[in-house]
């Protein structure tokens, strides 16, 4: 369970403030505070105070929070900045450790801005550290990223090797909950390398920690593919560790860091089936937890203990504990832990055979897992990371040595806004030509030698290697292309007898629906893009966003109006002008629709409207040429769209599709689906709800393609009004 590795983000709090290290010795804590009765200086009496709260902040909240903001009172009278951002930094720590994460950013952000006036960097490097650390428990990637890639910035400009290895970790604990290992641990490594370099015995141990969840995640990855010798030996090394950060952290006796070394130890032997063993270190880290009042690993180790009753079919214990994570991390507002523990629970339930709970959980993580990979965290993380990375690759120019390092540093420096936001996706098809000069080599020195048989070997597992990143960018791509498009279920908050009816190719797509609602109109289209796969989607997200800007941004709200600006936005996009051969664009059927005056207005680029009224179906004709590309205007084509207008009456329908669905070959003489089809099943089941047609239509298409291969992406919308 990869979501382990943010345990390890509690450590960096400490690291980050500058001061000495957590001690529980009473008689220092006398000895500050009889310090300060007797010191008249203010400058010393803030630094004091400060110093007080931090000693307490682990050890009564009440007494952390009296010294705190006495700090921040006499700092603010005296102005001293300095201090006075510490003391709103140290307030941030003490409500972080409570589990309260809005008053700990809200804190931050005040140090935060306090330090950027000082001007002091290595101060304003640690705030965004802090700041990054509570975006990412909250699941705001997006957020956390931006501020950690800032913090490491500002740390190699000025040489803070501390705080490079502890940017190194925050960064790589994000690359890891996103699947992305290779990144993750070579982060991990960087960090740990430092700090052997330091000899800090605890941060050394978190990053063992760290690297120890990585390869805990490739063996649940190797286990899943059913290579059993692999998984087994990444599981190895994670116990090892493991178990390396433990006894690092026995030795300084640090007790939050042992909590964390028990749950990882406890997950390893639950994997290897030793479930006593795996208890016992699961309550042990519970124990430790409780010491603290520590909310969220308290929530962590129910989440574990109901996970291993459930397990060993134990259910009614299992939902005791789940139902204690739940309310625990519910209160926290920590979302990942809340959705791992609907998940849980609702697979438990199904075990009980208690489908009822089991839905009810299932459709509760099906909703917070949809807000936390959301548009803005997808689009943002690689937009933050292009440009962290971008600014890196010009200080590091002459040391780059291979072609794809150079092309992707040339393709950065060149691509406008929206092609930087889809690196990743411009990546995929590089990464595909590079495969075909490999093999090509490779086929052809085994044509001459013999003896290059172990070369070959070698060149096999890195193509291995490469395939796997290819399908995991390519699946990511998918995640955000799916995260970012509308659903039905958005589509049937406006009209509850729609459907949107979407059938990809490949795993991803050219063709997308786009809908968009403002105080009197809602906008709906169907895009087909040029292409389908990686190029198809890549058009497909240019169209997504270029459309959210035309009507959202510039209000433009005449479909024929926004088609015309559609058509100039994708020539300058992909600079058609210098290119005259350009053909990339997209067909499109969009329409405006009045709810309340039942008004449909149309205009389409290669697409028909269907219209459903009195029986009968009206087919509803767009232009003959597409939005993009200069095959028409080249040759001296006005492109202009025309704008359709629709009185509709109640109960009538629309419904409009991709080609997709129309050219696929099938049925018994190998003919193509066509729009009388298309009619003759709207016709035919005019009595049916939207749900029911969409079913229908899905069958019809499945069945008409029986062995015929897919031709197309897919795409249909129908709404009632």
């Amino acid at each position: 369970m990869k979501s382990f590795s943010s345990f390890i983000l509690t450590f960096l709090i400490s690291l980050i403030s500058f001061h000495n290290s957590f001690s529980q010795n009473q008689s220092k804590i006398d000895s500050l505070r009889t310090q300060l009765k007797v010191v008249n200086n203010d400058t010393d009496q803030v630094k004091l105070l400060n110093i007080l709260c931090k000693k307490y902040w682990n050890l009564n909240y009440d007494s952390a929070f009296y010294y705190g903001y006495k700090a921040i009172e006499l700092a603010e009278n005296i102005e001293d900045k300095v201090e006075e951002a510490l003391g709103f930094n140290n307030i941030g720590n003490v409500f972080y450790f409570q589990g309260d994460y809005a008053s700990a950013l809200k804190n931050y952000l005040t140090s935060l801005k306090i330090r950027k006036e000082i001007g002091d960097q290595k101060l304003i490097a640690a705030s965004y550290n802090n700041i990054g650390i509570i975006y990412s428990i909250s699941g705001d990637l997006s957020q956390a990223l931006s501020n950690h890639f800032l913090s490491l910035k500002i740390k190699e400009d000025i040489g803070d090797q501390k705080g490079i290895a502890a940017s190194c970790t925050n960064i790589g604990n994000i690359y890891m909950d996103q699947d992305n290992y290779d990144d993750a641990l070579e982060n991990f490594f960087r960090a740990l390398k430092i700090d052997k370099e330091t000899g800090d015995k605890v941060v050394i141990a978190d990053s063992y920690d760290n690297i120890g969840i990585v390869y805990r995640n490739q063996g649940e990855l190797a286990l899943a593919a059913g290579d059993k010798n692999a998984s087994d030996s990444k599981y190895k090394k994670a116990l090892e560790s493991y178990e390396i950060a433990l006894r690092l952290r026995k030795e300084k006796d640090y007790k939050r860091g042992m909590g964390f070394s028990y749950t990882n130890i406890g997950n390893i032997l639950l994997h290897q089936g030793d479930y006593d063993k795996a208890l016992e270190n699961y309550t042990a880290s519970l124990e430790i937890s409780n010491k603290f009042n520590d909310k969220r690993g308290i929530g962590i180790s129910y989440l574990n203990i109901g996970g291993l009753y459930a397990e060993i079919h134990n259910y009614k214990k299992a939902t005791i504990f789940l139902h204690k994570s739940l309310s625990l991390t519910k209160a926290i507002g920590e979302k990942d832990r809340i959705l791992k523990a609907y998940h849980a629970l609702s697979d438990v339930y199904s075990k009980m055979y208690q489908y009822q709970e089991a839905y009810e959980y299932h459709q509760l993580y099906t909703a917070i897992k949809d807000s936390i990979f959301n548009e803005a965290s997808a689009k943002s993380m690689n937009e933050m990371q292009t440009k962290y990375e971008s600014e890196k690759k010009e200080k590091e120019i002459e040391m780059l040595t291979k072609d794809n390092d150079l092309q992707a540093l040339e393709t950065k420096q060149q691509e406008d806004q929206i092609k930087k936001q889809w690196y990743l996706i411009v990546g995929i098809v590089f990464v595909l030509g590079l495969l075909i000069s490999l093999i090509y080599v490779v086929n052809s020195r085994l044509k001459f030698k013999k003896e290059a048989n172990m070369e070959l070997e070698h060149i096999n597992v890195e193509l291995g290697k490469k395939n796997k990143s290819i399908a995991e960018s390519i699946n990511y791509a998918q995640r955000i292309q799916e995260t970012i498009m509308p659903t039905q279920k958005h589509l049937q908050e406006i009209f509850p007898e729609s459907f949107i009816f979407y059938k990809a190719k490949d795993v991803v797509s050219g063709d997308f629906p786009w809908v968009m609602k403002n105080d009197k109109n809602f906008f709906a289209a169907t895009v087909d893009c040029t292409g389908h796969g990686v190029p198809g989607a890549m058009m497909s997200m240019i169209g997504y966003f270029l459309l959210n800007d035309i009507v959202g941004g510039k209000n433009i709200h005449d479909p024929s109006e926004i088609l015309a600006e559609l058509h100039e936005g994708i020539k300058h996009t992909l600079r058609q002008e210098e290119n005259i051969e350009s053909k990339d664009g997209m067909d499109i059927a969009l329409c405006s629709i009045n709810k309340e005056k039942r008004e449909v207005q149309y205009a389409g680029a290669h697409r028909s409207l269907l219209w459903f009224h009195d029986g009968i179906i009206e087919e509803i004709r767009g232009n003959r040429f597409p939005v993009g590309g200069l095959q028409y205007s080249s040759r001296g084509k006005e492109i202009k769209f025309t704008n359709h207008k629709l009185q509709l009456a109640e109960g009538d329908s629309i419904f409009f599709y991709s080609d997709g669905l129309i050219d696929q070959v099938g049925g018994p003489k190998g003919r193509r689906f066509q729009n009388d089809q298309v009619k003759e099943i709207i016709t035919d089941n005019k009595d049916k709800s939207m749900d029911e047609l969409k079913v229908i239509f899905n069958d019809q298409f499945i069945k008409w393609m029986g062995s015929e291969k897919q031709l197309d992406d897919v795409i249909m919308m129908g709404i009632k009004v």
